[in-house]
């Protein structure tokens, strides 16, 4: 996840508003707070006023203040076609895609707010995964939260947002991935290719009529993985099918399997997240299928996680392009400033202790030379051996073994430490363990230190219920004159 801040996503599905407010910035996203509510009214033309009042009555009980807000709308209001773009290049692409879309659409162009996906490049060409929604539908969503006062910073579909949700918490995704979504109303089919969405389309069905007639269900959704592999130029092909908003018993799940001819997994996305339970024990109502999962989504992939898709990108003119560069800009700024001024105040501070540390230590040699001056004129020192000081302190040998040799395996009865001109090993470590096992488990920790090094493997003698053993270690960078035990 790209970006770490508190992200709120409202969704209005029918007559229920939605908020869910995640904090991003992990792997995956933590649920602060969900709520909702259900506008009532008795007249058609009643619904816009009544779903404003119930969004500013949900955003009142909101107890945490988001940094952004985003929409999340329904895939099925969503056009959906596969492109392939005659040429590469992120702006060649971005401005052809619009005319390569227009041929498929039975309205004009400008009705339509768009974005896409680009899949892969294929031949010298750019699969592309186009997705549209009628501007008119957007903008009565919008225009609602707008009398609330809600700036909405990007609009983000459900299937969209559940596939990206699925995909954060899947850890293998190789090759073609195709995952089901179901909904009280509605229900979606997601197909990935490694970790880019390569084909999404909603389904004539919802959570319950699957429950119902699983094996319709698996006829049409045959239909849309043909459709999209006899337009699918890349590799790899559908192994399973993922399931989410739902698990299945056996028995179903095994039927579904066969109608289907593919294994098939079933998954629920929100327990997975943390801070879900406390949320939605303060929600106070049944969990419907997929519920809050799409508006959680929506709000993470505003952040960075799974797909970032933005309705509003193709509204925007120049001022709006022009004011988020400029900000961009400002900001890249700031953070490099920021960052020069942190390296050079370190390396400030790293010379200043530098210096500090060059005097300290040439006033110890001064006074060691002192020191060895007045032993020379006293006639000693000439014959000091000084490899003695070369050894680390006993005390700092025994913290280091008692640090790695675990107490409750092993007893250590004996230590013997051997001065430098002896051939022998340095340091001799005898003692008693529970089992041989707990003995190469002292002596792999033992390998790991920067003081000494074994020379040889232990030494194991086995008497009756108690295992004995001894270990020879060395100066790390000296080689012993003493042979292997045989």
């Amino acid at each position: 996840m790209i970006a770490r801040a508190k992200i709120a996503a409202i969704e209005l599905n029918g007559d229920d508003v939605r908020v869910a407010v995640v904090k991003t910035g992990g792997r995956l996203p933590a649920v602060v707070e969900l709520v909702g509510g259900r506008a009532v009214y008795v007249a058609p033309e009643e619904r816009t006023q009544a779903l404003a009042r119930t969004v500013e009555e949900v955003l009142d009980k909101l107890k945490s203040k988001p940094s952004a807000c985003v929409l999340c709308a329904s895939s099925l209001y969503t056009i959906v076609r596969q492109l392939s773009i005659p040429f590469r290049g992120r702006r060649r692409v971005a401005a052809a895609v619009p005319f390569e879309l227009e041929p498929h659409l039975a309205f004009p162009l400008d009705d339509l707010l768009l974005d896409y996906n680009v899949i892969a490049e294929v031949e010298g060409e750019t699969e592309v995964l186009a997705l549209g929604m009628r501007r008119s539908h957007l903008e009565e969503q919008i225009g609602i939260l707008e009398q609330c006062g809600v700036e909405v910073e990007a609009v983000n579909v459900d299937s969209v947002a559940l596939t990206g949700l699925w995909q954060a918490q899947s850890r293998a995704m190789k090759g073609l991935n195709a995952v089901l979504h179901l909904r009280q109303d509605s229900a979606s089919l997601a197909i990935t290719y490694k970790r880019t969405l390569a084909y999404i389309r909603p389904l004539s069905t919802n959570a319950a009529q699957f429950l119902e007639n699983p094996a319709g269900a698996a006829r049409d959704i045959q239909n849309t993985i043909r459709a999209f592999l006899a337009k699918w130029r890349g590799e790899g092909e559908i192994s399973a099918l993922h399931l989410t908003g739902v698990t299945l018993t056996a028995e179903d799940k095994e039927a579904f399997s066969q109608a289907l001819r593919l294994p098939v997994e079933d998954v629920l996305l929100l327990p997975h997240l943390k801070g879900s339970i406390q949320a939605l024990a303060g929600v106070g109502e049944d969990h419907a299928p997929n519920t809050w999962e799409p508006a959680i989504g929506a709000a993470a992939a505003a952040a960075g996680l799974g797909y970032a898709l933005d309705f509003r990108r193709s509204e925007r003119d120049w001022r709006g392009s022009l004011r988020s560069v400029v900000s961009h800009a400002m900001l890249s700024a700031c953070l490099a400033l920021l960052i020069l001024i942190g390296v050079a105040f370190y390396f400030h501070q790293g010379a200043m202790t530098f210096q500090m540390q060059s005097a300290q230590y040439q006033g110890e040699v001064d006074a060691l030379k002192a020191e060895l001056e007045s032993l020379s004129n006293q006639g000693l020192g000439t014959d000091i051996n000084i490899e003695y000081f070369q050894d680390p302190p006993l005390l700092d040998l025994m913290r280091e073994i008692s640090q790695r040799v675990p107490g409750d395996k092993v007893t250590i009865t004996e230590i013997e430490v051997k001065p430098p001109a002896a051939r022998s090993a340095w340091v001799t470590i005898q003692g008693e363990a529970s089992n041989a096992a707990a003995v190469t488990e002292v002596y792999g920790k033992l390998q790991g230190s920067t003081l000494f090094r074994a020379i040889q493997d232990p030494n194991v003698e086995v008497t009756g219920d108690k295992t004995h053993f001894t270990i020879k270690l060395d100066r790390p960078e000296e080689e012993t004159d003493e042979l292997p035990e045989a």
